[in-house]
């Protein structure tokens, strides 16, 4: 086996926290959630989107000037503003009264990615990109990279990082979706052409990216069948090799049983091992609106069912706008979604599991997470941790259509509630809340954002939840700090499945003799991490696996009396 030298780094976060405790900014109280930004004017849609720190970056528009200016704001993993108070100005290009969704993400140096359109060029949309570093530098220039330049309509741009840390834009020009891959540096990776154009006789629209194995990258988009809006839509999946190939052919058909309308937004997510899950509502049944989903493989074999297995076959309820989150090591996938009674005058959120082999676990009907009120459920984001799902979504007041709290949930995998409070209101102010966007950190905190109009202005919240189902820090003073952790063992690592590099964390009780090391399938130890003495706490290291062969590892973790394992999957 080839010698490497891998570099790790490791962040005592016990201590940390006794260092840093006195600063910290993550909110404890669900009354009064963390303002980002309260400049006058209005603030739209924010994203959020994890570092590797722990902590994350936050945009939105913000409409102070009387134009809707794009705006960041970086945190560390103590919620601690890192800029100026109300972010820092990205773009003050002239943008139309009216926005269309964008995309954030992080790529693997940490740098914020953002793709967004506006109408600098002329009063048709065009699309540019933002790569800002954790320092706030313009790594792509003041005005960024021009995606697109021309006289068509352009809503919608995505983006998401490869394996090996280039970046996929795709959007959609009028009836055309266009992709196109830039390196780190900003130069178009593809050649021949540099974007690729997907069209069809009546138009596609509502692309969504996520990214495959060896720097490939998957899109969603639909596939209209005629020339009303009222036309059948059909749901497919296109894969791309590095540089650009079609390993999918002219595109997989996920779904053409119909009645998607303009309203429903198709999903998609990757499953860490070159496929895909898809996932969406439609009125096929009746007019009957139920909740779909699908799971292709690397080779583009579909896994479940022909046009979507049905979430809940429930004929009593409607279920729309699902979300989803993977188990790589079981194959699962847990699924999320409103429901409704027929009249849509009731609301609840339901759940199902379903198996590697499409099994719903949860029963035909799935379970009520929330049952049926007469209140506002919906908006749900959901996230993996360890064997359960974390989920936070909106929950009005009963008979209240305005106004909202912000509810997170714990659900195992026999659909139960984890918590004892829950849900458990996060934001438990009824104010006027829309464009709810959450994200995981490598912590396994939660952080959720939304518009609020607590205080007759639109502006940014943010909040956090734990997973003991805490707010603010897990650790608050030294005295917490010494007794943090409940157990010894090895902890999610983050990202996972990952290409260069992954974060690796683990707690011990007690002090101990600690040996952490990477094993490849058949059992070989490629690495030694950690082998020493080490005092109770919460540790972090990041394992640079940048030459080191796609495939399974294991990192396992031997401590006195006790051993844990956890699954490493490599991708590049």
């Amino acid at each position: 086996m080839r010698t490497m030298v891998v570099k790790v780094f490791v962040m005592i976060t016990a201590t940390l926290l006794i260092c840093s405790s006195a600063l910290a900014q993550w909110p404890t109280d669900p009354d009064s959630n963390m303002v980002i930004c309260n400049h006058s004017g209005e603030q739209a849609i924010p994203k959020v989107a994890p570092t590797s720190d722990g902590g994350c970056y936050i945009c939105w528009y913000d409409h102070e000037s009387g134009n809707y200016d794009m705006y960041l704001q970086r945190l560390n993993a103590y919620g601690e503003i890192q800029w100026t108070e109300n972010g820092m100005l990205v773009s003050d290009n002239p943008q139309a009264t009216w926005l269309t969704d964008y995309e954030m993400t992080v790529d693997h140096d940490d740098n914020a990615i953002i793709a967004f359109n506006d109408t600098r060029a002329g009063d048709d949309w065009d699309i540019y990109a933002y790569k800002i570093s954790p320092e706030g530098e313009f790594l792509w220039g003041e005005d960024g990279l021009t995606v697109s330049d021309n006289d068509g309509f352009e809503p919608y741009p995505q983006v998401c990082v490869t394996t090996g840390g280039n970046i996929v834009i795709a959007w959609q020009e009028e009836s055309t979706i266009h992709i196109r891959k830039f390196d780190p540096d900003g130069n178009d990776y593809w050649s021949s052409p540099s974007v690729i154009d997907i069209t069809s006789e009546y138009g596609m629209s509502i692309p969504r990216l996520a990214p495959a194995e060896n720097d490939g990258v998957i899109l969603q988009a639909l596939d209209k069948t005629g020339p009303n809006y009222w036309d059948t839509n059909y749901i497919y999946l296109y894969k791309f090799s590095e540089y650009g190939e079609a390993i999918w052919g002219e595109g997989l058909l996920v779904s053409d049983a119909g009645g998607i309308g303009i309203q429903m937004f198709p999903e998609v997510c990757s499953d860490g091992l070159g496929g895909a899950i898809s996932f969406w509502y439609d009125s096929r049944i009746s007019n009957q609106l139920h909740a779909y989903a699908e799971h292709f493989n690397a080779d583009g074999d579909p896994l479940w069912a022909e046009d979507g297995l049905m979430l809940s076959s429930n004929p009593s309820q409607f279920q729309m706008n699902p979300s989803v989150t993977y188990f790589p090591e079981s194959g699962n996938v847990m699924a999320f979604y409103k429901t409704t009674n027929s009249l849509q005058s009731l609301s609840g959120i339901g759940g199902q599991l379903i198996s590697g082999f499409g099994e719903r676990l949860w029963g035909d009907s799935g379970v009520d997470i929330l049952p049926l009120a007469d209140k506002g459920r919906y908006s749900t984001n959901v996230f993996t941790f360890e064997n359960d799902a974390i989920v936070v979504c909106f929950d009005s007041p009963d008979g209240d259509v305005v106004n909202n709290y912000v509810d997170a949930m714990r659900i195992n995998v026999d659909g139960e509630h984890v918590w004892d409070e829950s849900p458990l209101m996060i934001s438990s102010l009824s104010s006027d809340k829309v464009h709810l966007f959450a994200a995981m950190t490598v912590n396994n905190q939660v952080l959720a954002s939304w518009e609020d109009g607590r205080n007759g202005n639109t502006d940014i919240y943010l909040q956090n939840v734990n997973p003991d189902g805490t707010l603010g820090q897990y650790i608050t003073g030294i005295e917490e700090a010494v007794n943090l952790p409940q157990n010894t063992g090895l902890n999610m690592a983050y990202p996972n499945p990952f290409n260069a590099s992954t974060t690796i964390s683990y707690s011990l009780e007690y002090a101990a003799n600690v040996s952490l090391e990477i094993y490849d399938i058949l059992g070989r130890k490629v690495e030694t991490l950690v082998n020493g003495n080490q005092q109770a706490g919460n540790y972090q290291l990041n394992w640079k696996a940048d030459q080191i062969s796609t495939g399974i590892y294991f990192a396992r973790m031997v401590t006195d009396g006790q051993s844990s394992m956890k699954k490493l999957v490599l991708l590049k």
